[in-house]
């Protein structure tokens, strides 16, 4: 919990620094993560694909539109956000949890509605992982967590490309869809014919300064 609180931290900070000048938009809300994993080649011998469900998970942070144009904004900041997905196999479970920290650079396009304003807009995103565990659940109900090694299981570095749609309302408040689609293979065991990336959908709450 330590490495997420100050990851947190350090995601607001710019933002409390920037408010003096622009309106910085402080979200929150709830990850569904997943792992598309896909195969080149069969080894009789070696891991093969699997691909992780969805799971649940968190993200906060916060975002600065600058306008471009009238109904035209660019859109970035910084997420703490939990990505990874859980499967079954012959009846032992396995959950991954990751954390990054995110940069989206998003470009929106608002257009009112009555006194609000609805968003459609689509970009890029760079990530950094800090944090991450694999949960496993035999059978016989036997748990075991293990820490994640990233340069050994999973790269610590993630991107991608971000779809995000929402509505401002007119009481500062906003809400917040998204779907981020790894474009990386972040795994490092097999990963010459293996790929494994992230993909998240997301929803969550908003503030605007």
């Amino acid at each position: 919990m330590k490495k997420h609180f100050i990851a947190m931290v350090i995601a607001l900070l710019p933002f409390c620094a920037v408010k003096s000048q622009i309106n910085p938009t402080i979200k929150a809300g709830v990850t569904f993560p997943s792992i598309s994993s896909s195969q080149f080649q069969d080894l009789q011998d070696g891991p093969g694909a699997v691909d992780y469900n969805m799971s649940t998970s968190f993200y906060v942070g916060g975002t600065v539109d600058f306008p471009l144009s009238k109904a035209f904004y660019l859109q970035t900041g910084a997420m703490v956000i939990g990505k990874g997905g859980q499967n079954e196999f012959y009846g032992n479970k396995s959950k991954i949890k990751t954390f990054y920290v995110e940069v989206p650079v998003n470009f929106l396009h608002k257009f009112p509605v009555g006194a609000h304003k609805i968003l459609l807009g689509a970009g890029p995103y760079f990530a950094v992982a800090f944090d991450g565990s694999t949960k496993l659940t035999t059978s016989t109900e036997q748990e075991y967590n293990v820490d994640m090694r990233f340069g050994n299981d999973y790269k610590r570095a993630d991107f991608g490309l971000n779809f995000v749609t929402g509505v401002e309302f007119a009481k500062h408040l906003t809400l917040n869809v998204g779907y981020g689609v790894g474009l990386m293979n972040i795994r490092v065991l097999a990963s010459d014919y293996i790929t494994d990336r992230n993909n998240v959908l997301s929803a969550g709450l908003g503030y605007r300064f």
